[in-house]
């Protein structure tokens, strides 16, 4: 009878998943702190296994599409249940589409909210180009200014 030998599974460190996937290690930690990653230990050291990775990759894949850590936590749990996943699939379907009704509500109200502003802007421009054109500033130069300061707070969200 041949002895089968199993290798060891592959592994990683925090600094791995968090180049990988552009986290941070504290949003790692949190994430175990939360019950959602449990790591094992080598000394002071979080030793990651392919079910952490995964687990990984659904936590920032749900973030990304807004769900909460709560609905995140839902789902994950749902792995275990040993049904070939069919229980967490089940459960991730219908979370996703209450996601996409909600994202769709969310897109209407800012198109809506944009569709007034431009309105409101094309009153005031008219009205100011009438009385006061001095103070009428031109619309480029002001969304230039301000998607430049947009953009700088992008980049120190991002740590740049």
């Amino acid at each position: 009878m041949a002895m089968e030998l199993r290798r060891p599974e592959r592994t990683f460190t925090i600094r791995q998943l968090c180049t990988e996937f552009k986290a941070t290690p504290r949003a790692l930690r949190f994430y175990e702190d939360k019950g959602l990653l449990t790591p094992a230990r080598d000394g002071m050291n979080r030793v990651y296994s392919y079910k952490d990775r995964a687990r990984l990759i659904l936590i920032l894949r749900g973030k990304r599409v807004g769900l909460s850590l709560q609905e995140i936590r839902e789902i994950l749990e749902l792995y275990d249940e040993g049904d070939d996943a069919m229980h967490q699939n089940a459960h991730s379907l219908k979370k996703f589409r209450e996601k996409i009704v909600v994202l769709e509500q969310q897109r209407e109200d800012i198109e809506g909210a944009i569709t007034e502003l431009q309105a409101a802007c094309e009153r005031l421009e008219t009205r100011l180009s009438e009385k006061r054109p001095d103070l009428l500033p031109k619309a480029a130069d002001y969304d230039q200014m301000l998607r430049a300061r947009l953009d700088g707070h992008a980049e120190m969200a991002m740590g740049k």
